[in-house]
């Protein structure tokens, strides 16, 4: 967080005592963060050498495995997610080999989710950044726009709010086949370009060499039992981290980081199980508050203040309802409200 950052916070709570509580959460243990990629990768593997070697041998129990290997998923998802902000190690070689490492299991290419996460976290919440295609799941439309619309643009719209297209049937099509170009990508992001293809060429050889061992039958069906729930659940996260009942959207002029962190992300406690294959991500105000922090050390750094304590804080039974009826943005109420609400 920049001193510009912190000085336009200090009258919303944010002062030099909890500036100096965050700093000393941010910073990577190489120890801790070596293990949970080891560990976790680790896991994923044999979990997939288990399900293909199993089903080519016809133990169709063995699909059992897939839920495991799910959650293993999404745990990857975040520590690559961490490599892209530069929190899970000190060095940016180490982050970006262990990002793109981690991309070949998740299907998401590093360097252009990378750069478009980054544009995420530099406007979440700021009415005057909407509109970019990356931010699907936590941009929002206000009730005037949506009452100047046309009845077939309305209609349109309503659909594509539905939470079963949002939630069950978008995620794989964004994970197997969106991710696979380079979408809402300027052409002179190079990198980010460069980055999507590279990554598609290395999952061609590694599923074309599983293929040619298993045959395309058993690589589809282990490769969507183990992608699609975790695409669900990730989706979901992002979800109802940024769209629920309080959230505070805002113009640029009174936009600043800390208040977009406390009253435009939600705390979403989860079961210790299910914080460690989220990597604890449902911690997700201290996460924007301060990128830097890994995984390991948000919570801690929630409990280390108490003007971090009034955040929205949602079980994942209130995940589950507010990701059905906070869609459109309230100028005059300053809340979020129900489509079914509006005429």
């Amino acid at each position: 967080m920049t001193r510009v950052q912190e000085t336009k916070s200090a009258a919303s709570g944010y002062s030099d005592e909890t500036a100096r509580s965050v700093r000393q959460y941010q910073g990577a243990h190489f120890g801790t963060s070596l293990f949970q990629v080891i560990s976790t990768i680790g896991l994923l593997l044999i979990c997939y050498a288990l399900l293909y070697a199993g089903l080519a041998h016809g133990w169709w129990a063995a699909l059992l495995l897939t839920p495991l290997a799910s959650g293993l998923s999404i745990r990857t998802f975040v520590l690559q997610h961490d490599c892209g902000h530069g929190s899970l190690f000190k060095s940016r070689w180490s982050n970006d080999v262990t990002g793109r490492l981690c991309s070949l299991l998740t299907l998401t290419p590093y360097d252009h989710w990378k750069k478009h996460h980054s544009l995420h976290h530099g406007s979440w919440n700021n009415m005057d950044t909407r509109g970019r295609l990356s931010d699907l799941y936590s941009d929002c439309m206000t009730v005037a726009e949506y009452k100047k619309m046309t009845r077939l643009k309305k209609c349109l719209y309503r659909i594509s709010k539905n939470p079963f297209l949002t939630i069950f049937l978008m995620p794989p099509f964004i994970f197997f086949i969106v991710y696979r170009i380079a979408f809402d990508t300027p052409r002179h992001w190079v990198r980010e370009r460069a980055g999507v293809y590279f990554t598609n060429l290395c999952l061609f050889l590694g599923y074309g060499a599983l293929t040619w061992l298993v045959g395309l039958k058993f690589v589809a069906l282990i490769s969507f039992m183990v992608i699609y729930p975790a695409a669900v659940i990730g989706v979901w996260l992002f979800l109802v981290q940024h769209k629920f009942e309080g959230v505070q959207w805002t113009e640029h002029p009174q936009w600043n980081n800390f208040d977009a962190a406390v009253t435009g992300c939600s705390f979403l406690r989860l079961s210790k199980i299910s914080r460690w294959f989220t990597g604890d991500i449902g911690t997700h105000h201290i996460h924007h508050m301060a990128p830097g922090i890994p995984n390991y050390r948000l919570v801690a750094c929630h409990e280390a203040h108490p003007v971090f304590q009034n955040v929205k804080v949602l079980s994942w039974q209130d995940g589950i309802r507010e990701a059905r009826i906070n869609v459109l943005w309230d100028e005059e109420a300053r809340a979020m409200v129900d489509l079914r609400s509006v005429t």
